[in-house]
């Protein structure tokens, strides 16, 4: 059997593994950065293509007149699926801590190859 003291080290130390997993999911590792706005139009994303430093968040937010959108990872999981209705004049948000290219795409106007649809390139923090 091990002592108390042992055992509370072996808990810190569980305690700092799970901790450290965590920050590295969700986006939370990277320092926070700027917001880069993306116009979601009619029939498109505007720009469709930006490039943020990671840690940046990224705020689409609606000018269609009418339309309603959603926001799709084309790689699940890959960042915050926004899948409610995204109404005119409405905002939504994900942040990126990770380098790499995150293409979407509004599953009522587009697909992950047609229609519309966008890429958030996100680079090393400097």
């Amino acid at each position: 059997m091990r002592s108390p003291a042992t055992l509370r080290t072996v808990v810190a130390a569980l305690a700092v593994v799970a901790v450290s997993a965590l920050v590295g999911c969700g986006g939370e590792s990277a320092p926070a950065g700027p917001t880069v706005d993306v116009t979601i139009t009619d029939t498109t994303f505007a720009p469709a293509e930006v490039s943020v430093p990671a840690g940046a968040t990224v705020r689409w937010t609606s000018s269609s007149r009418t339309e309603r959108h959603n926001i799709i990872p084309v790689v699940d999981g890959s960042f915050t699926k926004h899948t409610d209705l995204i109404k005119p004049g409405e905002s939504v948000t994900s942040r990126f801590s990770k380098p790499g290219d995150y293409a979407y795409y509004c599953q009522i106007h587009g697909s992950p190859t047609t229609g519309q649809r966008g890429v958030i390139r996100v680079t090393a923090a400097a």
